[in-house]
C-alpha cells in the first residue's frame, strides 16, 4: 500500500531574516550596559526603586552621594531648620514646666512637713536634697 503525502516547505529571505531576528551574542554579555538608562525618561518611582535596591550599596557619610548627603539636601529643602527651632521652644517650654512642678511640690511637701510639725524641709530638683532647717 502506497501513501503519498505533499509537503510545503516555507522558505525565508535571508536578508529579510537577518533584517528581523538579532542574530548576535548580545544576551551572553556580562558587563553591564548602563546604555539603556536614559535620566530624561526616569520617573519618580524608578528613583525609589532603585533607591530601595542599592541603599545598602550607598555610603552612610560623605560630601556627596551617600545618606548622610540626602539626608542634609532633604532637610534643607524640607527646611527641617525651621520645625527643629519649633520642637527646641517646645522643649525648653516642658523643662520650664517641670522645674515648676517640682518647685510646687516641693512648696506643697514643706508645707506638709511643717503643719506635722516636722523640722525638715525638701527641695526637689535633679538630685532631691533633704535639709534641717
Amino acid at each position: 500500500m502506497k501513501i503519498q503525502a505533499d509537503l510545503n516547505k516555507q522558505v525565508f529571505d535571508k536578508k529579510k531574516f537577518e533584517d528581523t531576528v538579532d542574530t548576535g551574542f548580545n544576551q551572553l554579555s556580562t558587563g553591564e550596559d548602563l546604555g539603556f538608562f536614559d535620566p530624561d525618561l526616569a520617573t519618580l518611582e524608578d528613583f525609589w526603586l532603585l533607591y530601595e535596591r542599592f541603599f545598602y550599596d550607598i555610603p552612610k557619610e560623605g560630601d556627596i552621594n551617600s545618606h548622610d548627603y540626602l539626608a542634609k539636601e532633604s532637610a534643607a529643602y524640607a527646611n527641617s531648620n525651621a520645625i527643629n527651632d519649633e520642637v527646641q521652644v517646645l522643649l525648653d517650654e516642658i523643662a520650664e514646666l517641670r522645674a515648676e512642678n517640682l518647685e510646687l511640690r516641693s512648696a506643697d511637701l514643706n508645707s506638709q512637713l511643717a503643719d506635722a510639725g516636722i523640722d525638715q524641709t525638701i527641695s526637689l530638683s535633679q538630685d532631691a536634697s533633704v535639709s534641717n532647717v
